[in-house]
Protein backbone atom coordinates (compact mmCIF):
# COMPACT_ATOMS: atom_id res chain seq x y z
CA UNK A 1 0.00 0.00 0.00
CA UNK A 2 2.77 2.46 0.91
CA UNK A 3 4.69 1.55 -2.23
CA UNK A 4 1.67 2.61 -4.28
CA UNK A 5 1.43 5.83 -2.26
CA UNK A 6 5.09 6.64 -2.88
CA UNK A 7 4.79 5.85 -6.58
CA UNK A 8 1.74 8.11 -6.76
CA UNK A 9 3.69 10.77 -4.88
CA UNK A 10 6.44 10.57 -7.48
CA UNK A 11 3.84 11.02 -10.22
CA UNK A 12 2.39 14.02 -8.36
CA UNK A 13 5.84 15.55 -8.10
CA UNK A 14 6.28 15.22 -11.86
CA UNK A 15 2.99 17.07 -12.37
CA UNK A 16 3.94 19.76 -9.86
CA UNK A 17 7.33 20.24 -11.50
CA UNK A 18 5.57 20.72 -14.83
CA UNK A 19 3.27 23.32 -13.25
CA UNK A 20 6.28 24.99 -11.67
CA UNK A 21 8.01 25.20 -15.06
CA UNK A 22 4.87 26.71 -16.58
CA UNK A 23 4.60 29.26 -13.79
CA UNK A 24 8.28 30.16 -14.07
CA UNK A 25 7.85 30.66 -17.82
CA UNK A 26 4.77 32.78 -17.19
CA UNK A 27 6.60 34.92 -14.63
CA UNK A 28 9.52 35.42 -17.02
CA UNK A 29 7.18 36.69 -19.74
CA UNK A 30 5.32 38.96 -17.34
CA UNK A 31 8.66 40.34 -16.14
CA UNK A 32 9.66 40.94 -19.74
CA UNK A 33 6.44 42.85 -20.36
CA UNK A 34 6.97 44.89 -17.19
CA UNK A 35 10.59 45.69 -18.09
CA UNK A 36 9.74 46.67 -21.66
CA UNK A 37 6.79 48.84 -20.69
CA UNK A 38 8.84 50.38 -17.89
CA UNK A 39 11.61 51.20 -20.35
CA UNK A 40 9.09 52.82 -22.71
CA UNK A 41 7.48 54.76 -19.85
CA UNK A 42 10.89 55.98 -18.67
CA UNK A 43 11.89 57.12 -22.14
CA UNK A 44 8.49 58.75 -22.69
CA UNK A 45 8.95 60.69 -19.44
CA UNK A 46 12.41 61.80 -20.60
CA UNK A 47 10.97 62.94 -23.95
CA UNK A 48 8.22 64.84 -22.11
CA UNK A 49 10.80 66.62 -19.94
CA UNK A 50 12.92 67.50 -22.99
CA UNK A 51 9.84 68.73 -24.84
CA UNK A 52 8.79 70.94 -21.92
CA UNK A 53 12.33 72.36 -21.65
CA UNK A 54 12.35 73.06 -25.40
CA UNK A 55 8.94 74.76 -25.27
CA UNK A 56 10.08 76.87 -22.32
CA UNK A 57 13.17 77.97 -24.21
CA UNK A 58 11.10 78.59 -27.35
CA UNK A 59 8.81 80.83 -25.33
CA UNK A 60 11.89 82.85 -24.34
CA UNK A 61 12.82 83.08 -28.04
CA UNK A 62 9.38 84.36 -28.98
CA UNK A 63 9.46 86.90 -26.17
CA UNK A 64 12.83 88.26 -27.28
CA UNK A 65 11.71 88.39 -30.90
CA UNK A 66 8.63 90.33 -29.80
CA UNK A 67 10.82 92.68 -27.73
CA UNK A 68 12.99 93.38 -30.76
CA UNK A 69 9.92 93.84 -32.97
CA UNK A 70 8.30 96.26 -30.51
CA UNK A 71 11.55 98.21 -30.12
CA UNK A 72 11.98 98.45 -33.90
CA UNK A 73 8.46 99.79 -34.25
CA UNK A 74 9.12 102.30 -31.53
CA UNK A 75 12.36 103.37 -33.20
CA UNK A 76 10.56 103.69 -36.55
CA UNK A 77 7.92 105.91 -34.97
CA UNK A 78 10.61 108.12 -33.49
CA UNK A 79 12.39 108.39 -36.84
CA UNK A 80 9.15 109.49 -38.47
CA UNK A 81 8.78 112.19 -35.86
CA UNK A 82 12.25 113.55 -36.62
CA UNK A 83 11.03 115.34 -39.77
CA UNK A 84 8.47 117.20 -37.70
CA UNK A 85 10.86 118.46 -35.03
CA UNK A 86 12.21 121.99 -35.42
CA UNK A 87 14.26 122.23 -32.24
CA UNK A 88 17.83 120.96 -32.34
CA UNK A 89 17.63 120.06 -28.69
CA UNK A 90 14.52 117.93 -29.19
CA UNK A 91 16.09 116.34 -32.27
CA UNK A 92 19.23 115.40 -30.34
CA UNK A 93 17.13 113.96 -27.52
CA UNK A 94 15.17 111.89 -30.02
CA UNK A 95 18.37 110.65 -31.66
CA UNK A 96 19.65 109.58 -28.25
CA UNK A 97 16.43 107.65 -27.62
CA UNK A 98 16.76 105.93 -31.00
CA UNK A 99 20.40 105.13 -30.23
CA UNK A 100 19.44 103.67 -26.83
CA UNK A 101 16.77 101.52 -28.49
CA UNK A 102 19.32 100.29 -31.06
CA UNK A 103 21.85 99.50 -28.32
CA UNK A 104 19.24 97.66 -26.25
CA UNK A 105 18.14 95.77 -29.32
CA UNK A 106 21.74 94.75 -29.99
CA UNK A 107 21.93 93.16 -26.53
CA UNK A 108 18.60 91.37 -26.99
CA UNK A 109 19.65 90.16 -30.45
CA UNK A 110 22.82 88.63 -28.97
CA UNK A 111 20.71 86.94 -26.31
CA UNK A 112 18.34 85.76 -29.03
CA UNK A 113 21.17 84.18 -31.00
CA UNK A 114 22.30 82.34 -27.85
CA UNK A 115 18.73 81.15 -27.18
CA UNK A 116 18.32 79.95 -30.77
CA UNK A 117 21.64 78.09 -30.58
CA UNK A 118 20.45 76.36 -27.40
CA UNK A 119 17.11 75.61 -29.05
CA UNK A 120 18.80 73.99 -32.01
CA UNK A 121 20.89 71.76 -29.75
CA UNK A 122 17.87 70.86 -27.60
CA UNK A 123 15.79 70.12 -30.67
CA UNK A 124 18.44 67.75 -31.97
CA UNK A 125 18.49 65.82 -28.68
CA UNK A 126 14.69 65.85 -28.54
CA UNK A 127 14.40 64.54 -32.09
CA UNK A 128 16.88 61.76 -31.33
CA UNK A 129 14.96 60.70 -28.21
CA UNK A 130 11.60 60.89 -30.01
CA UNK A 131 12.93 58.67 -32.80
CA UNK A 132 14.30 56.27 -30.19
CA UNK A 133 10.93 56.19 -28.42
CA UNK A 134 9.07 55.57 -31.69
CA UNK A 135 11.41 52.70 -32.60
CA UNK A 136 11.08 51.23 -29.10
CA UNK A 137 7.28 51.38 -29.23
CA UNK A 138 7.15 49.86 -32.71
CA UNK A 139 9.45 47.03 -31.65
CA UNK A 140 7.41 46.41 -28.51
CA UNK A 141 4.13 46.43 -30.45
CA UNK A 142 5.52 43.52 -32.50
CA UNK A 143 6.67 41.57 -29.45
CA UNK A 144 3.86 42.23 -26.98
CA UNK A 145 1.16 40.30 -28.85
CA UNK A 146 3.13 37.04 -29.12
CA UNK A 147 4.15 37.30 -25.45
CA UNK A 148 0.55 37.76 -24.34
CA UNK A 149 -0.43 34.81 -26.52
CA UNK A 150 2.27 32.67 -24.88
CA UNK A 151 0.99 33.67 -21.43
CA UNK A 152 -2.56 32.68 -22.41
CA UNK A 153 -1.29 29.31 -23.68
CA UNK A 154 0.67 28.75 -20.47
CA UNK A 155 -2.45 29.54 -18.43
CA UNK A 156 -4.34 26.93 -20.46
CA UNK A 157 -1.63 24.36 -19.77
CA UNK A 158 -1.77 25.11 -16.05
CA UNK A 159 -5.56 24.75 -16.06
CA UNK A 160 -5.35 21.44 -17.90
CA UNK A 161 -2.70 20.14 -15.51
CA UNK A 162 -4.70 21.17 -12.43
CA UNK A 163 -7.37 18.52 -13.04
CA UNK A 164 -4.75 15.77 -13.36
CA UNK A 165 -2.99 17.09 -10.28
CA UNK A 166 -6.15 17.10 -8.17
CA UNK A 167 -7.02 13.54 -9.25
CA UNK A 168 -3.54 12.30 -8.36
CA UNK A 169 -3.42 14.14 -5.02
CA UNK A 170 -6.80 12.67 -4.01
CA UNK A 171 -5.18 9.21 -3.94
CA UNK A 172 -2.69 10.25 -1.26
CA UNK A 173 -3.10 10.35 2.51
CA UNK A 174 -3.32 13.77 4.17
CA UNK A 175 -0.24 13.04 6.29
CA UNK A 176 1.90 12.14 3.28
CA UNK A 177 0.59 15.13 1.31
CA UNK A 178 1.48 17.46 4.19
CA UNK A 179 5.06 16.19 4.34
CA UNK A 180 5.39 16.30 0.56
CA UNK A 181 4.13 19.87 0.14
CA UNK A 182 6.39 21.14 2.91
CA UNK A 183 9.45 19.48 1.38
CA UNK A 184 8.48 20.51 -2.18
CA UNK A 185 8.63 24.17 -1.18
CA UNK A 186 11.77 23.85 0.92
CA UNK A 187 13.74 21.63 -1.48
CA UNK A 188 13.19 23.51 -4.72
CA UNK A 189 10.60 21.18 -6.19
CA UNK A 190 12.21 17.84 -5.33
CA UNK A 191 10.48 16.35 -2.30
CA UNK A 192 10.48 12.65 -3.20
CA UNK A 193 13.47 11.01 -4.79
CA UNK A 194 14.38 7.54 -5.96
CA UNK A 195 17.25 5.60 -4.40
CA UNK A 196 19.54 3.56 -6.59
CA UNK A 197 22.34 1.32 -5.32
CA UNK A 198 21.89 2.79 -1.83
CA UNK A 199 22.56 6.32 -3.12
CA UNK A 200 20.09 9.19 -2.86
CA UNK A 201 19.58 10.49 -6.40
CA UNK A 202 19.00 14.05 -5.13
CA UNK A 203 22.06 14.73 -2.96
CA UNK A 204 24.06 11.67 -4.11
CA UNK A 205 24.98 10.68 -0.56
CA UNK A 206 25.18 7.03 0.54
CA UNK A 207 22.21 5.64 2.45
CA UNK A 208 23.12 3.69 5.64
CA UNK A 209 22.59 -0.08 5.24
CA UNK A 210 19.70 -0.37 7.72
CA UNK A 211 17.89 2.59 6.12
CA UNK A 212 18.55 1.11 2.69
CA UNK A 213 16.85 -2.11 3.78
CA UNK A 214 13.86 -0.10 5.02
CA UNK A 215 13.66 1.76 1.72
CA UNK A 216 13.73 -1.54 -0.19
CA UNK A 217 10.75 -2.77 1.79
CA UNK A 218 8.79 0.49 1.32
CA UNK A 219 6.88 -0.20 4.52
CA UNK A 220 7.15 3.31 5.95
CA UNK A 221 8.11 6.83 4.91
CA UNK A 222 11.89 7.17 5.02
CA UNK A 223 13.83 10.42 4.73
CA UNK A 224 17.33 10.85 3.40
CA UNK A 225 19.58 11.62 6.39
CA UNK A 226 21.51 14.16 4.30
CA UNK A 227 18.86 16.15 2.38
CA UNK A 228 15.72 15.11 4.30
CA UNK A 229 13.80 14.21 1.14
CA UNK A 230 11.34 11.32 1.00
CA UNK A 231 13.03 8.21 -0.35
CA UNK A 232 11.46 5.46 -2.38
CA UNK A 233 12.74 2.44 -4.27
CA UNK A 234 11.42 1.76 -7.71
CA UNK A 235 12.64 -1.69 -8.72
CA UNK A 236 13.74 -2.01 -12.36
CA UNK A 237 11.36 -3.70 -14.71
CA UNK A 238 12.36 -7.31 -15.46
CA UNK A 239 14.12 -7.75 -18.76
CA UNK A 240 12.05 -9.46 -21.41
CA UNK A 241 13.68 -12.39 -23.13
CA UNK A 242 14.06 -12.40 -26.90
CA UNK A 243 11.80 -14.40 -29.19
CA UNK A 244 13.08 -17.93 -29.89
Amino acid sequence: MLREQLETLAVLQGIDLEVKRHRTARTERLDQIERSEGEIAGLAAEVKTLREAWEEKDAVRKAKEQTILDANRKATDKRMRMSQIKSIKELQALQREIGAIKESNGIVEEELIEVMTDLEAQEEVLKQKEDELTALRNDWNEKKGPLQKEIAEIDQQIDLTRESRDATASRLSNDLMGKYELLFDRRGGTAVVAVSSAICQACYMNIPPQLWNDVLRNERVNLCPSCQRILFYNPPAPEQGGQP
